[in-house]
């Protein structure tokens, strides 16, 4: 089962004409729907062998691509649950077309596709495929670097008070009289000129309190440790 685009795509390129992907759906097809069918395009390219699903005695099962679709619908719209999937796909006439849905499976089916493209590495053969296709031997031109806290019950080695973010101060130049401390050099920026096993030597590695923002903009504090992660 080929995806809209993917077909209306290659007729433009065969025949040299023009489509509007707004004359196969029935309600208005927003960007977000047209950003979702170009990633389906690109995507569907490097699983081909999920095609041709069939099933044994009774009535003919739905098609292993169109649940795949559904769970990069998930994922695309930020959709939480199957079950606010399985919602969605009810009362959105464009995502169940560009599924490829008649009607909405039951969730104990959405459980066993799921656990089928678990099983096969299906997902981690695209994202190799799209790797290899995109970007080959080059490097990575950038990093994508996040933290999470760790919570733990153990005796921390600092206090709370040492790790709680300075008070900010006015604006302008001191007051006479007022002496100001130099602001100390981060961590970060001095491990620039270390060797990496000096680096590494300066990571806190016992139990801390730590702080940071969260998402909000919030300083928030807790006992443990923390997970750098960069990919």
């Amino acid at each position: 089962m080929k995806s809209i685009l993917e077909i209306l795509g290659g007729a433009q390129i065969l025949l040299d004409l023009s489509f509007d992907l707004q004359e196969c759906f029935e309600e208005y097809l927003t960007e977000e729907y047209r950003g979702f069918l170009a990633i389906l395009r690109v995507v569907e390219e490097q699983v081909r062998d999920v095609e041709g699903y069939r099933g044994g005695r009774g009535r003919p099962g739905y098609g292993r691509q169109s649940f795949l679709r559904a769970f990069l619908a998930m994922r695309c719209f930020r959709i939480d649950t199957v079950k606010a999937l399985r919602v969605r796909l009810g009362g959105d006439v464009n995502l169940r077309r560009i599924c490829g849905f008649r009607r909405v499976p039951d969730a104990a089916t959405f459980s066993r596709r799921l656990k089928e493209f678990a099983g096969s590495g299906v997902l981690d053969r695209v994202l190799n495929g799209l790797v290899r296709q995109y970007q080959g031997e080059g490097l990575v031109g950038h990093i994508c670097r996040d933290s999470t806290a760790i919570e733990a019950r153990e005796r921390p080695v600092n206090c709370k008070r040492e790790v709680a973010p300075p008070r900010k101060r006015g604006r302008g130049r001191p007051r006479k009289g007022e002496s100001r401390p130099e602001k100390k050099e981060r961590r970060l920026a001095r491990q620039l000129s270390m060797k990496s096993g000096a680096a590494l030597r300066e990571v806190e590695k016992q139990c801390s309190w730590g702080c940071k923002k969260n998402s909000q903009g919030n300083v928030m504090f807790w006992k443990g440790y923390k997970l750098h992660c960069d990919r």
